[in-house]
């Protein structure tokens, strides 16, 4: 008829390319998204690095696991990125230099404690045994590498004898290594059989999908060849000078709470994900899998259904051949160490050894601070670490000069504190908790040209609440009944304004040195008044330092408790 129309079929082929797009879509969220996180983690070498990216499905899952495996450890939870497989693979870990309070309440509580250490091929770095220590961090979560390492050690139970591990090397570990290289090799160079799509996309004219496919691929087949040139796939390459890490887990002590079982491992092989080649390279992966997801589908959009059916065919094999590679290659967690008890006490352990489980107390000791209800800013003159400490006394000698002026010129060479008390206790399983040794600490100094060290009672003082303010209702509330206001009970926090140290040091029969800090300095020149049992208990019944102690048996119980860790302390350095 004249006056009819054509009117073309519907573009069935477009239709169903739209479609598919929208399912192919769903695919790549879903399908094969375990598999390919794990690979893309590390968790079977650097090989698997480049096959957890050779086919587009759980692309959205590969770019979170980059961005989470890429993110400081510190910054983690705080974006929302963390999971317990990026913990698997990374762990989780702060720096204890790193006073962030806050953060370390977001993370939850510490699992452990790590102190890397820089050693030779044969334990040591100097003469003297002792390796150079490069940092010290909490752990809140161990990777599944040092997690199996630390499953293999018995656990060192309350009120039993002091034990520790190291690791002790597979007869066959050698060899294993190098069969496992080779098969890390073998599998980047297949990664290669990729360019097989490509080189059908390009004869089909799908150059823009080429592009994006070849570009994609190639930056993870070339991050897995610099990660397994450089010895990272597995294992850090055995140098002169490698890092091992001395771990001490367990239910950790904390100024207000009992530490339980505990495990002390030393020499563990650093996990090499942790190192900044893995990390820049999950960086640079995240930015490449969001520009290919972005790209393909913008591309995919334009091509007919051949391409797209044989693009769509290709991904599919990948995915096979991607779920093959994970069934047949090495894992990480296969065993190529054995623990090895150190002794069984501590003057068993051998010397280089003890060094090393005496920077764990210290690292120990440094994590109570961080989370002190007195702050961080109370402790920082406290010595975070000591090799000896000679010529303990239990009380200081007074002249008659000085016993008949009434107070004394001190030099003060160093404090250690509660923290390091409490620490050293617990490792050496005293019957000791960090509340009973809240107000304990040694005091040592310069003596005429000698250092003596004598065990003392100190308090932080703060200032009480003006009398109108009680009146007015503002009374503080304490859950112990008959405790005064002006007294308040160990453990409580302060305004971290108007505050100080007092200390009360032992100088004869009924005798003692009052001196306190200035601006919370207190090392240096000090003067100390001489007071009586009666003088003391006159200024604490004052409670014009707002403490718990209200008489002068509270100070002699605290420097009781004070000769008793120095005692044990005297154990762990020697």
């Amino acid at each position: 008829m004249a006056n009819s129309t054509h009117r073309s079929p519907p573009n069935v082929s477009s239709f169903n390319l739209g479609g598919g797009l929208i399912e192919i879509a769903a695919l790549t969220a879903l399908i094969g998204s375990t598999t390919a996180e794990s690979l893309v983690l590390g968790n079977k070498g650097a090989a698997g690095l480049v096959w957890g990216t050779m086919s587009v499905f759980g692309t959205l899952t590969i770019i979170r696991a980059c961005i989470s495996a890429a993110t400081p450890d510190w910054l983690r939870d705080t974006l929302g990125v963390r999971a317990k497989e990026i913990d698997a693979a990374v762990g989780l870990a702060l720096r204890l230099d790193q006073k962030d309070r806050r953060g370390r309440a977001r993370v939850g509580s510490a699992v452990g404690l790590a102190c890397k250490v820089e050693t030779t091929m044969h334990g040591n770095t100097e003469s003297d045994g002792q390796p150079d220590e490069v940092s010290r961090q909490d752990v809140y979560a161990f990777d599944a590498q040092t997690a199996g390492n630390l499953e293999m050690i018995p656990e060192n139970l309350p009120k039993e004898p002091f034990q520790a591990y190291t690791l002790a090397q597979d007869p066959h570990s050698k060899e294993r290594r190098v069969t496992n290289a080779w098969k890390d090799w073998i599998g980047i160079l297949a990664s290669i059989s990729k360019l097989v799509e490509l080189t059908v996309m390009w004869k089909h004219n799908a150059v823009l999908l080429c592009l994006t496919s070849g570009i994609y691929w190639m930056v993870f087949f070339l991050a897995a060849m610099v990660l397994q040139i450089c010895g990272l796939s597995r294992e850090y390459p055995k140098t002169d000078r490698t890092c091992e890490v001395d771990y001490l887990a367990g239910q950790l002590p904390t100024p207000l709470r009992v530490g339980g079982r505990h495990k002390i491992l030393l020499g563990a092989p650093e996990n090499v994900r942790q190192s900044s080649l893995w990390r820049i390279s999950w960086a640079i992966g995240s930015v490449a899998s969001i520009s290919a997801v972005i790209a393909t589908y913008m591309t995919l959009g334009r091509q007919n259904a051949r391409v797209f059916a044989i693009w769509t065919g290709f991904q599919f094999f990948w995915l096979a051949m991607r779920s093959i590679f994970y069934h047949f290659a090495e894992g990480k967690e296969s065993i190529l160490q054995y623990p090895a008890s150190l002794g069984k006490d501590w003057k068993s352990i051998p010397m280089h050894f003890k060094a090393r489980i005496r920077r764990l107390v210290f690292a120990l000791s440094e994590y109570q601070i961080n989370l002190h209800p007195r702050g961080v800013y109370s402790y920082e003159e406290d010595t975070k670490s000591l090799d000896r400490i000679e010529n303990v006394q239990a009380v200081f000698t007074l002249t008659p000069d000085e016993a008949a002026r009434g107070n004394v010129d001190l030099s003060v060479v160093a404090v250690v504190g509660d923290t390091l008390l409490s620490s050293a206790a617990w490792i050496l399983e005293s019957k000791f908790t960090g509340l009973q040794l809240y107000d304990t600490c040694i005091i040592i100094l310069d003596v005429r040209g000698v250092s003596v060290a004598i065990p003392c009672a100190r308090v932080l003082s703060d200032k009480p609440l003006p009398e109108s303010d009680i009146e007015a209702g503002s009374k503080p509330q304490f859950p112990q009944k008959g405790v005064e206001p002006r007294f308040p009970p160990k453990g409580g926090h302060n305004r971290g304004q108007d505050i100080s140290w007092w200390y009360w040091i032992p100088c004869g029969e009924k005798m003692w040195l009052q001196a306190h800090s200035t601006d919370m300095k207190f090392l240096g020149k000090r003067t100390a008044d001489v007071l009586s049992d009666e003088g003391v208990t006159k200024k604490l019944l004052s409670g014009d330092l707002f403490i718990g102690m209200s008489e002068v048996a509270h100070v002699q119980a605290a420097v009781q408790s004070s000769r008793k860790t120095c005692q044990t302390l005297q154990v762990l350095l020697s």
